[in-house]
């Protein structure tokens, strides 16, 4: 196929994508969802007062702390023997970029998506960037020269793919991705049968123009859709604002992914000039990624032979939509009841009118007639609205909890539930807990897949040597660390339970409970002290510096006869010799000579998993409080 006749047909996929979501009400229908939860739940603006009790709101942000409110913690298991060392160092390094570059943000934002619209989409890249150069579009006409000029700031290397995030050092990124901006394949029923995937990128004309990575004859090309990245139909809830002075114009950069072909680049949707090879930006290329596309799809419910899962928010919906109604309802009954009453003309004079009608408390009415006074006025009957409508706004907040599985007890209700047996409280939380753990493990799923895209990346682009701190054990201890150290196949999983909400008192008890469990352990010596009271301080009460309550030992006396540091074992003896011609203390494998600064460690291929460096294994142990980061850090 010609250059003219792919880009003619990468640019029919994407508008026939387009066109299949428009026909089957995809976008609408989450512009909608996402009007729901923040809020915007009268689609027609209706005269008189509206009440709103935004239950969608509330079970969302109920669902997703429960998710993805922590850091996950990574586990990295080898694929060969050779390779454990080699995992050992690529999970400390991948738990610290994660909280190093903030990636849960990003990842929240997805989780907010799939909750809501039933699916949302991260991408993890490698971006290269070059200190910012202004340069001129040459297409200004002179008085205004912001029109003129543009930004470039990214770098032409192999790798180097479309972001809107502005990142200042080379390296992984992982992306919130719009669902409004991500086409699919509108053929496929899921993932795995996609023949394409693309990403609109919205950016400044001008920026697009002296993008020194883009063909010359194609960025020039470029035409604006609009004065806002919003202003189009398909793109956001937000309406496009108005051309004003200084306004730029944005065009639709398209980075595709031919799946089947193992190709991608980049164009733009429209342009002056469709025909020839110019309207490439950057010509197909082989995919830069070893792991293929570059995106993660969040999936929530799934739907056979559907591509898009289906959300919280839908199944609710008109639940939301019924309660906003009846408690509208019930505010206006409420402002409708106003006491009348009848009166018999003849009796009341203007005066004794004006009494009735006053609102001053002891007054006195005067009555001309010599009757009964209470056969001349009577309380006019009122309709009152039955008692049982008012239980409709409890009826369908039960209801919006049975559709969503949300509990009260989630809610953080207590008036109901203090009445309740603890077993009857356990019944509840565990049921409770099923869907939660369903949507936790497709959760943890995602995760996983991303961390090893993060990892995968580092090892294909990474240059020089970097430095990771432990997160998962206690002291400070620093991994220096090249592309060579974590190169190896890998399985990576996330710590069942590490994104949850972890509760105080909970936390607590369940390390007392350990204690308990682990005495008769510690009575026979099967079990480490130490070890175990690091893990109480740090995992029960949240001591983050557990070193400063361990006590360290006397360096060992000298051997009289060899003049040589004596071996000691974890009872602070001294080994005897049959132990000593084993090698370390406990007869495990020798240790490999050197410490800090004492040398490089050996080839990671040749290392073994009880060869490490020894400040990675003295934080994997438990002893001390680590190495100091290296000189220069």
């Amino acid at each position: 196929m010609k250059l003219t006749e792919r880009l003619q047909a990468y640019r029919d996929e994407v508008k026939r994508s387009k066109k299949w979501r428009e026909d089957e009400g995809y976008d609408r229908d989450w512009r909608r969802w996402i009007d729901l939860y923040r809020g915007k739940q009268y689609q027609q603006d209706l005269p008189g007062d509206k009440l709103m009790v935004n239950l969608v709101f509330s079970t969302i942000n109920t669902m997703a702390p429960a998710v993805a409110v922590n850091n996950p913690r990574f586990v990295v298991n080898a694929r060969q023997p050779d390779k454990a060392a080699q995992a050992v160092v690529t999970e400390e390094i991948l738990n610290y970029m994660w909280r190093q570059h903030s990636y849960q943000d990003e990842f929240r934002l997805s989780v907010n998506d799939n909750l809501i619209v039933g699916h949302g989409w991260c991408k993890v890249g490698y971006k290269f960037t070059k200190p910012p150069e202004e340069k001129s579009t040459g297409e200004g006409d002179g008085d205004n020269d912001a029109d003129d000029v543009g930004i470039d700031d990214r770098d032409d290397v192999e790798g180097n793919v479309e972001s809107e995030m502005n990142i200042e050092d080379d390296r992984p990124f992982l992306e919130r991705i719009s669902i409004f901006d991500m086409f699919v394949d509108p053929d496929a029923r899921n993932p795995k049968e996609m023949a394409w995937i693309a990403q609109r990128i919205w950016r400044p004309i001008q920026d697009v123009q002296v993008d020194s990575r883009y063909l010359p004859a194609a960025r020039k090309k470029v035409s604006s859709r609009g004065w806002s990245r919003w202003s189009n139909e398909d793109g956001d809830a937000r309406e496009g604002e108005q051309p004003s002075k200084g306004a730029k114009s944005f065009c639709e950069v398209i980075e595709f992914y031919d799946i089947k072909r193992k190709t991608m680049c980049t164009f733009a949707l429209d342009s002056d000039d469709a025909s020839g090879e110019s309207g490439f930006l950057i010509k197909p290329r082989p995919m830069p990624y070893a792991k293929g596309q570059p995106f993660e799809m969040l999936r929530n419910y799934e739907v056979a032979d559907h591509f898009y899962p289906i959300g919280d928010v839908e199944q609710i919906e008109p639940l939301q939509l019924e309660l906003n109604q009846t408690r509208t309802q019930m505010m206006n009954h409420r402002k409708r009841f106003q006491r009348k009453w009848l009166y018999e003309r003849d009796a009341f004079d203007r005066e004794g009118v004006q009494a009735l009608e006053a609102d001053i408390d002891n007054t006195m009415i005067p009555v001309m007639s010599d009757g009964n006074p209470a056969s001349v006025i009577a309380p006019l009957p009122a309709v009152i609205t039955p008692s049982e409508f008012y239980d409709q706004s409890a009826m369908i907040s039960n209801d919006i909890d049975r559709v969503s599985g949300v509990t009260d007890y989630q809610r953080g209700a207590t008036a109901n539930t203090m009445k309740r047996t603890a077993t009857e409280a356990a019944m509840i939380q565990d049921s409770a807990n099923a869907r939660a753990q369903d949507r936790l493990a497709a959760i943890e799923g995602s995760l996983s897949r991303l961390g090893a895209r993060v990892i995968g990346l580092m090892q294909q682009f990474m240059t020089g040597e970097q430095v990771a701190r432990v997160v998962t054990m206690p002291g400070k201890a620093w991994i220096p660390y090249d592309a060579d150290y974590i190169q190896g196949d890998f399985d990576f999983e996330v710590a069942a339970g590490s994104t949850e909400p972890m509760n105080e008192t909970f936390r607590r008890q369940s390390a007392m409970q350990l204690v308990d469990a682990s005495m008769p352990f510690l009575e026979m010596g099967v079990a480490n002290p130490q070890a175990l009271y690091m893990h109480i301080l740090q995992k029960g009460f949240g001591v983050k510096d557990v070193g400063a309550f361990i006590m360290t030992q006397p360096p060992p006396e000298p051997d009289p006869a060899t003049g040589q540091p004596q071996e000691v074992g974890p009872d602070g003896q001294p080994l005897p010799p049959e132990q000593l011609q084993q090698g370390a203390p406990g007869g495990g494998p020798p240790m490999p000579p050197g410490g800090p600064g004492g040398g490089p460690p050996p080839p990671p291929d040749q290392m073994a998993p009880d060869q490490m460096p020894p400040e990675m294994l003295m934080a994997m142990m438990g002893q001390g409080g680590g190495a100091p980061p290296p000189p220069g850090m």
